[in-house]
């Protein structure tokens, strides 16, 4: 119990400290290769870093000046618990074993494929790699504290070696697959749908325009949910009943 009055007093102290904590009833979800995890009890705060790689370089005649950079990946922390009991008003949902969600956030960490993570009533829905996960133990109520660390996963088609026919230069962006199929697991949305149809059929530059575009005709078509399967190119996305989207 004096583990849990501490992390409340934390929680309070975050909020006073900010201003504002996490939205009443926020959940974090992070999922997987059709598996997901919802943490059961909120972090406090979490912590969203964007880098831009600006870099400074001398001139002679004029001194130092800033030279503007590419957007980095963006990275994202928290920290909280998984109970081992109910805790009232506390935890959001019926906790599993407090070690079964450690063990299923290691096997996403391990998969070789991005995660997807969303927080509810915020901005946050992005695809991401596992980067650290720490967990531990400090009282004796069996509960598991833990910390994670999130860097944003961004797909880039890799170079190519094959000739151009006309120009006899070796292509500087790989051929495009001519088809992914997409099966919709549970615990995704239209949006991750959305970024898998264009995450290899589009340079980085272009991928947030088209992935909103596709979001956007997905949300119109009325018979897709868990279960379907898609078949996208890049000119197009046929649903399982062999309902075709062009966009």
């Amino acid at each position: 119990m004096a583990s849990i009055l501490s992390f409340l007093n934390q929680a309070v102290d975050s909020i006073i400290s900010s201003g504002s904590g996490l939205n009443t009833g926020c959940k974090l979800v992070l999922s997987c290769a059709g598996e997901s995890v919802t943490f059961p009890v909120s972090p406090p705060s979490f912590k969203v870093s964007n880098a831009y790689n600006n870099s400074t370089i001398n001139v002679n005649s004029l001194g130092d000046i800033n030279m503007l950079g590419k957007r980095g990946l963006t990275t994202i922390k928290f920290s909280s618990f998984f109970p081992a009991q109910a805790y009232d008003d506390i935890v959001n949902t019926t906790p599993d074993s407090p070690y079964s969600y450690v063990e299923k956030i290691n096997s996403f960490a391990q998969k070789g494929q991005p995660c997807k993570l969303a927080i509810s009533n915020t901005n946050i829905n992005l695809n991401v790699s596992i980067d650290t996960f720490d967990y531990n133990e400090k009282d004796g109520t069996s509960d598991v504290y833990f910390s994670i660390s999130l860097r944003e996963y961004r797909y880039v088609l890799p170079n190519s070696n094959k000739l151009n026919n006309t120009t006899g230069l070796a292509s500087r962006v790989a051929e495009e697959r001519k088809e992914k199929v997409i099966n919709w697991y549970p615990g995704m949305d239209l949006m991750d749908v959305a970024a898998q149809s264009v995450g290899q059929f589009f340079p980085i530059d272009k991928q947030d325009a088209k992935q909103l575009s596709v979001f956007r005709t997905l949300a119109k078509t009325k018979n897709l949910n868990v279960g379907t399967v898609l078949h996208a190119t890049k000119q197009s996305i046929k649903i399982s009943d062999d309902t075709i989207i062009n966009f």
